[in-house]
């Protein structure tokens, strides 16, 4: 496969999607949302760092010469096509494969927030905004969408603005 970015797009949808399984299996979406909580951040992670290494390789491809556009055209494929791919999926695997993940989550939630005696005001906010964002409904998977594929923008920009570098081997021929 030549488009680097396509590559690592699909290789940081294949671990979320061996990820989720292992922490479903384990019960990290189910049962024990204590551990869960913390093991869902790690494919968000690799998925910013695949941004990141798009680009670098990108780079290198070009011998070492990466414009901005060039930059960005690179993350944001592996933006829009990871957003894609993985909306698809967690929907696929709160519908099907996990309808308890929700209420499990909402449960949990709820009883965290009990536990540090918030309002019930406070309850209340809270568990309206974990249930738009965590499933169940077209929104939730459209906000799902957006906020993966502008913070993986947001990352490309970074990583664009810190790698981009001119062709120095053209701008020698170009003097001489």
């Amino acid at each position: 496969m030549k488009n680097i970015a396509v590559k690592l797009a699909i290789y940081a949808f294949v671990i979320t999607v061996v990820w989720t399984l292992i922490e479903h299996t384990l019960g990290y979406n189910t049962s024990n949302h204590e551990v869960g909580q913390y093991t869902r951040i790690l494919t968000a992670l690799l998925y910013y760092y695949f941004i990141a290494r798009a680009i670098w390789l990108k780079r290198k491809q070009q011998n070492g010469s990466l414009t901005f556009s060039q930059g960005f055209k690179t993350g944001a494929t592996i933006s829009i096509l990871y957003g894609s791919l993985v909306t698809f999926w967690f929907a696929f695997y709160a519908e099907v494969i996990n309808p308890q993940y929700q209420p499990t989550l909402l449960a949990f939630e709820r009883s965290k927030l009990e536990a540090v005696h918030a309002s019930p005001e406070t309850i209340a906010i809270k568990m309206k905004q974990l249930e738009m964002s965590s499933g169940g409904s077209i929104t939730s998977y459209l906000l799902l969408f957006a906020f993966m594929t502008i913070f993986g923008l947001v990352i490309t920009l970074v990583a664009t603005a810190i790698l981009r570098r001119k062709n120095i081997a053209g701008e020698i021929k170009k003097v001489g």
